[in-house]
């Protein structure tokens, strides 16, 4: 990608983009207090002994290992066992346990309990209703498109270039109505049932039909269930603070957030089928968006809904919709280093993107499944930094730069490589956004589900292979294998950069 679309960027577990988090701040100033209470009454040896404990206590609370600092780490590792000897992290759907009364109520495990769905007024020449992800807890709402594209398999560099731009484009857009807080692009490759193929031949063998014909197209039935099936989906996340507003001269309440997510929903649209070359953007009606989300917990589900479209044709009275109350699992279990959703179970892994960018398409080989029973999935979010915010931050980095850069001057310290080169860095942000550019941070989270009845941590370790091949450090996302798990396989606007998530 050109260097527009990563032009500086944090990972949501290593702290803020620019110096420490308050939090890590407040503990290292905290814990420097008695060395200058030492220092004030001329006590050296309780100096020399506070400042030894002072530097073990940066130590772990600045240090990452892991992506997390040591702190972090025991924080997570308290919170998590208090969630599991309490029960907190399994979920128990209403039908499981005989509860289920109404088939419109939403009964999703973790960070997807405040979802509410609000299905959208008609709009276009199909008058489709889309459906609208409310998310009551992180006051946020968001919309979701599947999208037809051809792929960059074959693409040659010069179209690869383009779609590039065409991303950057694409977050530039966003960005400018100052609506947007986060794009996210995922694609889920999942072995192909040829549940549409098997229904055709069905339909058009017949007992007249030549045996050599028969017997060709049953092998090449048996053979196209060796490959994938990928889909693709686009969700935009609009804050409600940012909504509210905007909806007051469309309408208000209600009706004014719908004509608002609307008119950006039509604008990313245009260019997703311009430069971003996809064929086809369709924003999911909310039983297509249950179907999806459905089909997210279990891959193995999608052959029965497409037989239900089928014989809905034959008989009306076929039911080919999913209620919201069944859409999710029926008991998750989180452990330390995978997700267990009903049948399934999966491992979700994040890589470090590098700082000098990568190129379109680096990625497709993390897609590939090792085996006929596996589904990968990877999404990338981007998190949009409004233009306000990044001006401000761009500057700290600056002023934190030209200062340190003085100290060494003035104490005749040699300027290595690697500041020379985060000085230039910052240079270059501070330019490109002066020119209008959007400040992003983006990551990247990859998966693989499998049966229960498959090794889980043997196709954890192929996905950490194929992102090592590929060019990126994976790093497992231990203690958040639920809320790693929605956000890589369920396109309904969930983050791990918010806070609160990890």
């Amino acid at each position: 990608m050109p260097a527009t679309m990563f032009r500086n960027f944090t990972h949501p577990e290593t702290g803020w983009l620019f110096g420490l988090g308050p939090t890590q701040l407040a503990i290292v100033i905290a814990a420097s207090f008695p060395i200058w209470i030492s220092l004030s009454n001329q006590r050296w040896a309780a100096v020399g002994i506070f400042t030894l404990i002072w530097g073990l206590v940066v130590v772990l609370t600045v240090v990452p290992l892991g992506g997390r600092s040591s702190t972090g780490w025991m924080i997570a590792a308290a919170a998590f066992a208090i969630a599991s000897l309490s029960g907190w992290s399994v979920f128990t759907s209403r039908a499981e346990r005989g509860r289920l009364r109404d088939l419109d109520d939403l009964d999703m495990p973790g960070v997807l309990a405040p979802i509410e769905i609000v299905e959208g007024p008609p709009a276009g020449v199909e008058q489709r209703r889309m459906a609208v992800i409310k998310n009551t807890a992180a006051r946020t709402w968001a919309i979701t498109a599947r999208i037809q594209h051809f792929g960059t398999a074959m693409a040659d560099e010069s179209e690869l270039a383009r779609y590039a731009s065409a991303l950057t484009d694409l977050v530039d857009v966003a960005a400018q109505g100052e609506m947007v807080e986060e794009i996210h692009l995922m694609v889920r490759a999942t072995p192909d049932d040829c549940a549409e193929r098997e229904l055709w031949l069905r339909n058009h063998i017949t007992d007249t039909a030549p045996d050599t014909a028969a017997a060709t197209n049953i092998e090449l039935l048996r053979w196209g269930q060796a490959g994938t099936r990928t889909e693709s989906f686009l969700t935009i996340v609009v804050p409600e603070a940012r909504l509210a507003r905007e909806a007051k001269h469309l309408g208000g309440h209600l009706a004014g957030r719908m004509n608002t997510l609307i008119t950006v929903a039509t604008e990313i649209g245009t260019v997703l089928t311009g430069a971003m070359g996809a064929t086809d953007v369709a924003w999911l009606t909310s039983p297509e968006l249950a179907a999806v989300v459905r089909t997210g917990f279990a891959p193995g589900d999608r052959a029965g809904l497409i037989h239900a479209h089928h014989q809905h044709q034959l008989d009306n009275t076929v039911v080919t919709d999913v209620p919201w109350a069944l859409a999710g699992p029926t008991h998750t279990t989180s452990a330390v280093r995978h997700y267990t959703h009903d049948a399934w179970h999966t491992i979700t892994t994040t890589l470090k993107l590098p700082e000098k960018g990568t190129t379109m398409g680096a990625l497709g080989s993390v897609l590939v499944p090792s085996q006929a029973m596996e589904r990968r999935s990877v999404t990338v979010v981007f998190p949009i930094e409004r233009q306000s915010s990044a001006d401000r931050k761009a500057s700290q980095a600056e002023f934190t730069t030209s200062l340190g850069q003085e100290l060494r001057d003035r104490l005749g310290v040699r300027t290595g490589i690697k500041d020379r080169r985060n000085k230039d860095k910052i240079d270059q942000v501070e330019t490109q956004l002066a020119l209008g550019a959007t400040l992003t941070h983006p990551y990247v989270v990859c998966s693989t589900t499998v049966p229960q009845s498959a090794p889980i941590n043997e196709f954890g370790r192929r996905l950490d292979a194929a992102i090592r091949q590929a060019g990126f450090a994976p790093q497992r996302l231990d203690m958040s294998q639920d809320c790693a798990f929605v956000t890589a396989n369920i396109p309904l606007g969930i983050s791990l950069s918010r806070k609160g998530l990890l």
